[in-house]
């Protein structure tokens, strides 16, 4: 029995020890960044939001993270539970947290430094802290591009991103959303401002915006990875705005853009080179 409880104590400082073998992860930023760092093979179930990569895709699903119910999660027989930001709701995650299996939330936001934090975090987690320093650095090196092309700029192009172009009602991102966090990293403006989250916006306020970008977020397979679309029915009053006249009205892939993980960096730059582009003639 000493021998034993020598042992629990040496694991508990010795993180080999706790390697884990069966992981579900709940939100596609921790999904992503499991695979990234070479240990899918460690994933024994997702939950919907885990779009990316492929491979993910076939594994069981539990459920969207925000909304997740404990007993699909358990019923994976995990080892290790490994959450994002925004799991809940509340009474089911207390459910896992007292379920003996250990749960690890990582509390991410969507910023280039909670980004890395994350990404630092899941590594040593899954042992692969080496690859986590070069995924690190990817991350850095391409921030550091988008922040030479903000320079570029005389002023911050105007962004907006819109959700909900599907269902005919429109809500623009305002602040502390993952798609401002986006604009703003690609150095690009956005100006709704003054409200936190996702808000129903209208003809009228969009014009008095007047933006120089308007994205549409999707999931539709219009625009997929760091490929931009075209609206198939956007509103007509739409269509009519400047960034609509000036060929700047867009569609992204959301799962791309708006998932803070490893392939962020590469969507941040990839819209500053967007926004930052020679400025079409005025129409």
């Amino acid at each position: 029995m000493k021998a034993l409880a020598w042992l629990f104590g040496f694991c508990s400082l010795w993180p080999a020890c706790l390697a884990a073998d069966r992981i579900v992860t709940l939100g596609g930023s921790v999904t992503e960044t499991v695979f990234a760092l070479g240990a899918g093979d460690l994933v024994a179930a997702r939950d919907m939001s885990s779009v990316y990569p492929e491979a993910a895709t076939q594994l069981p699903d539990v459920g969207y993270f925000r909304t997740i119910g404990a007993e699909g999660v358990l019923a994976q027989k995990p080892t290790l539970i490994l959450a994002a930001h925004g799991v809940g709701p509340e009474p089911q995650v207390t459910l896992l947290r007292n379920s003996g299996i250990r749960f690890v939330l990582v509390e991410a936001k969507p910023s280039a430094e909670s980004t890395a934090d994350m990404i630092r975090e899941i590594g040593a987690l899954v042992h692969k802290e080496k690859e986590a320093a070069e995924l690190i650095a990817h991350l850095h090196t391409r921030f550091a591009e988008a922040s030479r092309l903000a320079q570029t700029a005389a002023k911050p192009p105007k962004a907006v991103v819109l959700m909900g172009a599907g269902a005919g009602v429109l809500q623009a991102a305002y602040d502390d959303t993952a798609a401002s966090a986006l604009v703003a990293l690609a150095g690009g403006s956005n100006p709704f401002t003054g409200y936190i989250g996702y808000k129903t916006t209208n003809a009228e306020e969009l014009f008095v915006a007047d933006p120089d970008f308007i994205f549409i977020a999707s999931r539709d397979g219009q625009a997929v990875g760091e490929k931009f679309g075209t609206p198939k029915h956007p509103p007509e009053w739409l269509l009519t705005t400047r960034a609509a006249r000036n060929g700047h009205l867009l569609t992204f892939d959301m799962a791309y853009y708006l998932v803070f993980g490893p392939r962020i960096g590469d969507a941040v730059a990839t819209l500053a080179h967007t926004l930052h582009a020679p400025a079409p003639a005025a129409r």
